[in-house]
């Protein structure tokens, strides 16, 4: 790790390993849950000390050895094991690092959204700017371009027309994307950006090739790194999830839960068993525990709960 753990970090930590253990506990009350809500809402590193226990769940395979893997998956372990496998994988380089540097940036960006929000922002030139869910832009306009930096997330934009005629563009770190009179969403992922075009057309740039631009129609996805174009995908790009849905067809049961993860508070996971169950229709994401319920009386699997903060779904 390239950075050691501040005293309140261990700190933190360690109050994360005691409400791990009382989460997983048989009997979780009302009160319990809402201290634990308290205790998490209270201090930025507390957020950040429960986001390591959630990432660790997701991230067990690339822990070396299986001291961090046996702790979390036994939810009758002590506090003193969670707390060594949440050492044990911060020192092997999981994505703590990452997750703080966002959290803070995220706090200084222009607009930001937490875990759970989807916010809109009309622009002073008439565009309007939706941040999805554990979002960050900064927006600066200026005599030559109105400019959006993606810090990290995902975004909708739908473009004005400029009384000045200056081009609109979001930057990501792996290029540049000039909107062609357009709706479109961005967004970041670890080492690439995804682009879908909902009208119109987009041109990117790659930061490290901006000489060879590639258009991107209407219909159309692409991802690209700092250096290289994949290839263009036609698709019907939805951006339901400005509007707090999610829409899919014949899509993978992991696929949904995974998507549903991302707004709800707390641990959602999909047992590898019935990860490939196909689903269709339209979810609401800001009522996950709905979808949950709907999913478990049409497809054969059932809801695990430790608590309503917890919930594995494993096969009926």
């Amino acid at each position: 790790m390239s950075a050691a753990l501040s005293h309140q970090q261990r700190q933190a930590l360690r109050s994360a390993s005691h409400w791990y253990a009382v989460l997983s506990g048989e009997r979780v009350s009302p009160q319990q849950e809402e201290k634990w809500q308290q205790w998490m809402a209270a201090d930025q590193d507390n957020m950040w000390a429960w986001q390591q226990v959630e990432n660790l769940r997701e991230q067990m395979q690339v822990v070396p050895g299986n001291v961090a893997s046996k702790a979390l998956r036994d939810s009758q372990m002590t506090r003193r094991h969670v707390l060594k496998g949440l050492l044990l994988a911060l020192g092997a380089g999981t994505s703590w690092q990452l997750w703080r540097s966002d959290s803070v940036t995220g706090l200084r960006a222009d607009f930001h959204t937490a875990k759970g929000e989807i916010r809109q922002h009309p622009l002073p030139d008439g565009s309007l700017l939706t941040l999805d869910t554990a979002s960050a832009v900064n927006v600066r306009f200026s005599a030559s371009e109105r400019r959006i930096d993606l810090l990290f997330g995902k975004l909708a934009l739908t473009s004005g027309k400029d009384a000045q005629q200056r081009p609109l563009r979001v930057y990501t770190p792996q290029g540049q994307l000039t909107a062609l009179g357009t709706e479109f969403s961005v967004e970041q992922l670890a080492d690439r950006t995804e682009l879908s075009v909902r009208q119109h057309a987009v041109e990117v740039r790659l930061a490290q090739q901006p000489e060879n631009p590639l258009v991107v129609q209407q219909g159309q996805t692409l991802r690209f790194s700092v250096s290289q174009f994949d290839e263009v995908q036609r698709a019907t790009p939805s951006m339901d999830w400005t509007h707090g849905l999610l829409s899919v067809s014949d899509r993978p049961l992991s696929e949904v839960i995974s998507q549903l993860a991302r707004y709800r508070q707390g641990v959602l996971r999909c047992d590898p068993q019935v990860a490939n169950l196909r689903v269709s229709g339209t979810f609401p994401l800001m009522q996950s525990d709905v979808v949950l319920n709907a999913l478990q009386q049409t497809l054969p699997i059932t809801l695990q709960r430790v608590t309503r903060y917890w919930v594995t779904i494993k096969p009926s």
